[in-house]
Formats: C-alpha cells, structure tokens, sequence
C-alpha cells in the first residue's frame, strides 16, 4: 500500500533549497542596489571613460612680457584645423580638404597624414568657410577645428632676445625662450576629448571637445625688464634706414636693458629658412662681438685721467700718422686739426689717433687694457641670453700699443658691453650690472619670484667720470659726432664715434658705431649703435643714434 504522505526528508530537502533560492536573490538583489544606488557615479564614470578618447594637442608655456605688462608672446589668435591620422576615413580627401582651407601642396599634406603623427595642425588661411563649416559639424572624419594664441606672429619685435622653440619638443632654443625654459614650459597643457563608439569611430554630432588637463603648481610667464615702446621704436629706426647691425639702450640709473635689436631679424615659426643663409639672421648682433675702433679711447681716456700718469693739459702735435715699431697709423681726421696743437680732449673730441698713440706709449699697455676690463670689456654682461659671447681683450704682450691705443687689432666687443661702460660713466662712475629679466609672474601678473640684483660697483671716480662726460659732450658738439646730438630742448647727447677696420675683405669690411647717452646734463638712457660695414661712425651711425634718441624723448613726453 503507498502512502499519499511526502517523505521528512524530502521536506528538508525542498527547505533548504528554498532557503538557498532565497538567499541567493537576496545576494543579487543586494548587488544590483550595491552597484545601480551606492556606485552608480563610479560606474556611470568608468561607463562614459570607454567611450572617450584623449588626444594631446598642444602643452602651453608660460608668456613673455616687457615692464609694463605687454606681451611680446602669444598676441594673436588663430585658427587651426587638427588632422588625427588614426580617425580619418579617406587620406586623399582629408588632403585635398586641408589643401583648399590652409592653401598648402595636397601632396605635402597627404605625406604626413601617411605618417606615424599622432595628431598634425594647420593654419586656416579664411578662404574657404563653408568647407570648414563641414569640419565643424563633424561631417569629415578626423579633423576638428581649434582656436589657439599664436605664440609668435607677423609683427612681433624683439625676435632676438625672446629667441623660439622647438617645433618638435616646445624646447626653447634660443633667447628667453631657452634661459627661461624651465620656468615658462611649467604650464598647463590641452587636450582633444574625442567621443567613440565601440569600434573606435567618432560618433556623429559629439565631434570632439577641448579641455585643460589638470596640473599641479603654478603656471610661470616671464617679465621682462624691455619697454615695448622703446623696443618696438628702435626696431623701426633699423627699419626704415636698413641698418644691418644692433642697437642697445639701457637704463642708466638701474643697468635694466630697455631695447636690444638686432637687423636683419628672422620669423620665429621658420628658422629652418635661414639655417643657411648668409645674412646672419639668427645672430644677435647686439651681443656678438665686434671690431670696435675709436670707441676705445674712451678706455685709453679714463686710465690717462685715473692713472695720474699724463699731464691733461698737455698738448700735442698731430703730424698725419705715427710710426709705432713696423707699423704706420694714420690719423683719419688729420685735416680738422692739421697745424695745430690740441689737449686730450681735443683729441678724444676729433678722434686723434697719432695723439692717443702717443697718450697710450706714455701709458703703458697694461693700464689700458685693466681699464678695459674694468669697465665690463671682454666679460659677459647679461647672463639671461646664454648666446652672448664674451669678445676679447688682449693681454699686453698679445698686440701693439700702436693697436691697443685706438682700438684696432685684436680687440673686439660686444655692443651690450659698450653701453654698458657708457651707462657706468653716465652713472658717475658706478657700474650696474645688465638686466633683462625682471621677475617671474603667474598668470594673472602677480609676482612669483622677483629677480635679485647685484650690488652696484665703483669703477671710476666721480672726477674722472665727470671729465670723461665734458669729453663725450664736446664730440657732439664740435667733434666728429655733431650729426648725434639732439635739440637742447631735449637736454643734448653725448657721445664717441667709431671707425673700426676689420681687415676682412682685403680692408673692405668698416664698422660703424656710435655710443652714448642723453639727455646730456641729467642721463637717462644709454645708447649703442652698431652697423655692420657701415663705413663711419660719425657719417652713419651717429645720424640713427640721434633718431633712436628722438623716439625714446617722444616716447617718454606721450607717457608724462
């Protein structure tokens, strides 16, 4: 007989599976509010990261400023279009797109989309706008369009002493650029977020989108101790009268350099255009070093007043030229002063050279040539350009006091150095030393760190400083420097012309300088012109010395 009665154990049984069941959904139940309320933002996170993709486009760097605030860096705004080779569909129309807005070779173009660049960027040139319209509505695969600061542009000045970067690392290579690297690469950089989907192809109307990637610190700029005005004035003096050389101005009282041009300049965005050239684009002809002629009888002048070796009111008798050991001088000037007696300062102000031969015998070599070393000659003046070269005093054994006494043979300077001695007598003898870097900014203009000076040092005696000033007058104003000075309304220059023989050429090659300082009774700015094969200093520079001059008065007069 079977009974209708379900046996114990197989009550047991179905328990505890449903116990299990039970338990089981409880487990799922628990993980699914586990997930979709308490890490519903962590998932949804991770959810959207799948479908995002991060491509660098560009590592921003810190700007560059003169005294005042005003950017030499990053003025302009333009746009460019982005290729990212992997997303694009069709190489040769992206080419031929690219070729029609940014008006490039389509070959060119399509060469490096065929490359291994993760992404490319091209200038949009504005002559095709419903083309680029198709690029900003996401309608050709690959390419986005961004608007950026140009770092350099058309019309930047001071070219030189910003210097560029890399166009592979964002390196600086030259000027600012590269002495300040480290503190101006210390930016924030940007991205393209593109939005795909699961095989990797950007979805239709989410395009891309450009952020800022988060960074710790501060973002560095760099302010300069360069007057924008000042600069830009200098720079179109070089302009307008084809000076091939460099033009220096300093700021007597304090050694801040407020301009430094050198001509002919070169675009930052192609420097690989004159790797070859012959015009010495890429030189900083400002703190290069040059022949310098007359200049230095400023030099032999200040040993022969500190020295109290020579007798000031001795006068002497120009005959033409001078026999010194094998060589023969000729005094270029003869004609001004032929039959006649003149003083030290007759000579300084005539550019006499049998009469500073004579003064720089009675010398000595090595009076000279310490003069020239205290006066910053032959050593580095601004070691924020680390392309500044050091030029060359000779030791007294190396060349004839013949050479030594007007500044030929193997004497050569820099024009940074020689307004920079002209500033240290301006100054009464107190010699600043030269600064281009005024302090580290964010980038709101605060100030980070502000750049230590150096203590000001007493090279010259306010007497022989003071001598030496009366001299520099009396070149402009009877002397072979009068086309250097300025009206009286605006205070007079001083100064010395140059005429340096190079012997490059077979004699050809003549520098041209011109240094002083104005106004004339209360100094305010130091002023260097250089002209590479520029015949005479008194016919050619000094006429740009006094135009330069004139800007800088007008410049100061609009601000007062």
């Amino acid at each position: 007989m079977l009974s209708n009665e379900i046996p114990f154990r197989s009550v047991k049984r179905i328990i505890a599976m449903g116990i299990i069941f039970i338990l089981i959904c409880l487990s799922l139940f628990f993980r699914l509010f586990y997930i979709q309320v308490i890490k519903n933002n962590d998932y949804s996170k991770k959810a959207v990261q799948q479908r995002l993709v991060t491509i660098p486009i560009e590592i921003e760097r810190g700007d560059i400023y003169d005294r005042n605030m005003i950017p030499f860096t990053s003025r302009k705004i333009k746009k460019y279009i982005i290729v990212y080779p992997s997303y694009v569909q069709d190489n040769n129309v992206v080419a031929s797109v690219i070729s029609r807005l940014c008006n490039i070779n389509e070959e060119k173009v399509l060469e490096q989309i065929k490359s291994n660049a993760d992404t490319l960027e091209f200038v949009y040139k504005g002559e095709n706008n419903s083309l680029l319209r198709l690029i900003v509505e996401g309608k050709i695969k690959g390419l986005t369009v961004i608007e950026k600061k140009n770092r350099y542009s058309e019309d930047s000045i001071g070219r030189h002493v910003i210097g560029y970067i890399s166009k592979s690392d964002k390196k600086g290579v030259m000027g600012i650029e590269r002495s300040m690297d480290n503190y101006l690469s210390y930016a924030s950089g940007k991205s393209i977020i593109a939005v795909v989907d699961s095989s990797k192809n950007i979805i239709p109307g989410l395009g891309f989108r450009k952020v800022e990637t988060n960074k710790n610190g501060l973002n560095y700029g760099v302010k300069l101790t360069l007057d924008y005005h000042i600069q830009s004035a200098v720079e179109k003096v070089m302009k307008e009268n084809n000076v091939n050389g460099a033009i220096v101005v300093i700021d007597i009282k304090t050694g801040e350099i407020l301009a430094m041009a050198s001509h002919p300049d070169y675009e930052q965005d192609n420097v690989k255009d004159y790797i070859n050239s012959s015009g010495e684009e890429l030189i900083n002809k400002a703190i290069w070093p040059y022949d310098l002629g007359s200049i230095f009888k400023i030099v032999v002048a200040a040993s022969a007043i500190e020295s109290g070796k020579i007798d000031l009111n001795k006068k002497y008798k120009c005959e033409g030229s001078i026999v010194v050991g094998n060589n023969t001088i000729n005094c270029s000037t003869y004609d001004s002063h032929k039959d006649k007696e003149i003083t030290i300062d007759e000579a300084f102000a005539l550019s006499c050279n049998t009469t500073f031969v004579k003064i720089g015998m009675e010398l000595g070599a090595d009076s000279i040539l310490n003069m020239a070393r205290k006066l910053g000659l032959g050593e580095k003046q601004c070691f924020e350009l680390i392309e500044e070269k050091t030029g060359y005093i000779p030791k007294s054994d190396e060349d004839g006091i013949g050479n030594i006494s007007i500044g030929q043979g193997k004497i050569q300077v820099t024009p940074l150095q020689v307004t920079s001695m002209m500033a240290t007598i301006a100054n009464n003898g107190i010699k600043n030393s030269c600064r281009l870097v005024d302090e580290l900014i964010n980038e709101n203009g605060g100030t980070i760190k502000k750049i230590e000076r150096s203590n000001p040092q007493i090279v010259l005696s306010p007497s022989t400083a003071y001598r030496l000033k009366n001299m520099l007058r009396e070149v402009t104003l009877y002397g072979t420097g009068t086309q250097a000075d300025i009206s009286e309304k605006y205070g007079g220059s001083s100064g010395k012309t140059g005429t340096a023989e190079t012997g490059m050429d077979n004699g050809r090659i003549i520098h041209a300088w011109f240094t002083g300082y104005i106004p004339s009774k209360d100094p305010e700015y130091a002023i260097t012109v250089f002209i590479n094969n520029g015949k005479s200093g008194g016919k050619t520079a000094a006429p740009i010395f006094r135009k330069v001059a004139e800007s800088i008065i007008e410049i100061r007069k609009s601000i007062e």
